[in-house]
């Protein structure tokens, strides 16, 4: 069975005092929850730098990792100005940590179209990179691959053999747009005939978002042709439901509190148990900030 790591990265103050993902603690609790629903052999990891730890709603993350074995919190002690911490969920990939690296965004919960594309993705062993193009505006050479829904089979990607984390990082963090940097794609799309073998792009539709063709040379398929190649019957319908009536599209940034996330905990199962624990250990600031939204 193959290793899964889910990578993000969460900050807080750059060195001007400006909070720049305050939106980024808003899903934590039901998004841990969800992943363990949904992949259930996966580990999720978040990198973070340590003065996070002063954070008011710190304590929610370290709760969450005492309670569920397969949250890690990574700190890592790298100064920051602007959003180069949006790199730091790249490192599972750089130093090869894993068979299989999802990076994801604290910011949006999957639904059902995009659980189904990364499925596929899991269960395609001889593709190497994937990328599920969830909206119109990914049709720029810079969304090749999208840092919010990538997927990686890190050991088999000849580009990156011998380049860890650190050379990736102290190369790009100081570009400015540092993640949509055009040069940071090159580094997994600079080969065609490569593209042609070993990248899977997924077109994940919806009736909000038409989305474009591919701009590399890929395989690129729609949903309907790979949906009923999957099975996800592990997953309940009354929960596919719901991340469906709060998404509607994959990367979608939402707002997973209050009512939401009162849905996600009347679910019967060990997860949302341990959750319901969790939020009730936690101080009242912080139940407030969830329950209430």
């Amino acid at each position: 069975m193959n290793k899964i790591i889910i990578s993000y990265s969460l900050f807080g103050e750059n060195n001007s005092g400006e909070d720049l993902s305050l939106k980024f603690w808003n899903n934590i609790p039901a998004l841990i929850a969800i992943n363990l629903m949904i992949y259930t052999n996966a580990a999720i990891w978040i990198y973070l730098p340590e003065d996070l730890i002063k954070h008011p709603l710190y304590e929610i993350l370290e709760k969450l990792s005492e309670k569920f074995d397969a949250l890690k919190l990574k700190f890592l002690s790298l100064s920051y100005h602007n959003s180069e911490p949006t790199l730091w969920k790249y490192k599972p990939v750089f130093d090869k940590s894993s068979d299989i690296v999802l990076l994801r965004e604290l910011n949006a919960i999957p639904n059902e179209m995009e659980i189904k594309a990364t499925q596929y993705f899991i269960e395609q062993p001889n593709f190497y990179i994937g990328t599920l193009r969830t909206h119109q505006s990914h049709l720029f050479p810079t969304n090749k691959i999208l840092s919010s829904l990538g997927s990686f089979r890190p050991n088999k990607i000849g580009s990156i053999s011998n380049m860890n984390f650190n050379e990736f990082y102290f190369q790009f963090k100081s570009e400015p747009n540092i993640v949509e940097k055009k040069t940071i794609v090159e580094i997994f799309t600079k080969e065609d005939e490569w593209t042609k073998k070993y990248f899977l792009d997924c077109t994940v539709q919806s009736k909000e978002q038409k989305v474009n063709k591919s701009i590399i040379p890929c395989k690129s398929i729609e949903i309907k042709k790979y949906e009923k190649k999957v099975n996800i019957n592990h997953i309940s319908k009354e929960l596919l439901g719901l991340l469906n009536n709060v998404t509607s599209w994959g990367g979608e940034p939402i707002d997973f509190r209050g009512e939401n996330l009162e849905k996600l905990l009347e679910h019967n199962n060990l997860i949302t148990f341990k959750l319901k624990k969790v939020l009730m250990d936690c101080s009242n600031y912080t139940q407030n900030f969830y329950l209430n939204g």
